[in-house]
């Protein structure tokens, strides 16, 4: 198949049924780029919603990273949930070989850029937060692992019913700090500057948010986030929930003892790596380090790591090690997790703040 003609073979549902033209979209500075392209803020000139735009050069891209866009972006067409970037259209330009996606704007940064602040001022970061961070991470993993949306909370007592194995199950697969996004809700913002005939996004949207440090909306705090699970590139949907993968790409730090040995993985595997980045919220550093590839395949395999800092209780501790268990066959699942009175708490605390 010829390079230019590849996204031909594929229509998403926007497009079928004939998507917004790139004409309506207003491209504004680049905030990002990696190895195959850049990512920039846009605004949908229509909603008035500003957005980012993933531009990424497919042209250079060998069949198996081609199919992985076009998986990615059959899973974030499905994937809609309050706690997941928000996947809203894709477009392609076959001349210049370039595929656009265009997602939901993370106001906040991600998980990584949080963390080092702490580690920069030398503070450990709020037990409060890192529960919430958890609660919100774990109701976009149900989402992703069983398909279906997490009831909601009447009072912490209530009991979850076990979740009926759905089918199009996702596993995330390359779940880590930079990959979970930041955000306030959309209210904060507004668009009602006019510039060069378009309406330009209040300056509000842009400043670098020299405000008080204890105001909603400053950098520095981080009470009342609300976390997106993003970047599903590496994303493995499987039909049922009692599949097996067998084929893995990710961050070697916060992959799971199953994978780093070449054995098949389930959801269980996103379990291990939130435990990961939950002990690094704790101890500002990932459980596992090591100098080289197979050092780490040993640490991981043995679990040789830290424990986290007194600073924090016994249930959180508990709960971290919980989920970074060797054993598959004890490492507790999202919905189990979810039962915890701990994390119950922290949803409908979460709740009550909405």
């Amino acid at each position: 198949m010829h390079r230019r003609q590849f996204f031909q073979e594929y229509r998403s549902p926007q497009q079928q049924q004939g998507h917004p033209p790139r004409s309506e979209y207003q491209v504004l500075e680049e905030i990002g780029r990696g190895s195959f392209g850049s990512v920039r803020k846009v605004i949908h000139i229509p909603t008035k919603k500003l957005l980012v735009r993933k531009d990424i050069k497919y042209g250079h891209m060998n069949s198996k990273e081609r199919q992985q866009l076009i998986a990615e972006c059959s899973i974030l067409s499905q994937l809609k949930h309050e706690n997941i970037v928000e996947f809203y259209n894709w477009d392609f330009d076959e001349q210049k070989e370039v595929l656009y996606l265009y997602m939901e704007y993370c106001s906040r940064g991600d998980l990584s850029q949080m963390i080092k602040h702490y580690k920069q001022e030398h503070k450990y970061i709020p037990e409060k937060i890192v529960w919430g961070i958890l609660a919100q991470l774990l109701t976009a993993l149900y989402k992703c692992h069983y398909g279906v949306e997490l009831p909601t909370l009447t009072t912490i007592y209530d009991r979850m019913k076990p979740p009926v194995k759905g089918k199009n199950i996702v596993i995330h697969r390359d779940l880590k700090p930079g990959n979970i996004f930041l955000s306030y809700d959309d209210s904060d913002y507004n668009i009602n500057e006019q510039v060069d005939g378009h309406e330009e996004v209040n300056s509000n949207y842009y400043r670098d948010h020299r405000v008080n440090s204890g105001k909603r909306g400053s950098p520095m705090d981080y009470s009342q986030v609300v976390v997106k699970l993003g970047d599903f590139g590496l994303a493995k949907s499987l039909e049922t929930s009692i599949q097996f993968a067998t084929t893995y790409v990710g961050t070697p730090y916060y992959m799971s003892p199953e994978v780093l040995m070449d054995q098949p993985y389930s959801p269980l595997s996103d379990i291990w790596s939130l435990g990961c980045v939950i002990f690094e919220m704790c101890s500002l550093h990932p459980p596992f380090q090591a100098k080289n590839y197979l050092e780490l395949q040993t640490k991981i395999k043995n679990r040789k790591c830290d424990t986290v800092p007194e600073y924090y209780s016994r249930g959180l501790n508990a709960i971290i090690h919980s989920m970074i268990d060797v054993n598959l066959r004890t490492r507790p699942s999202t919905f189990e997790l979810l039962q915890d009175i701990q994390i119950r708490t922290a949803r409908k605390s979460l709740q009550l703040e909405i």
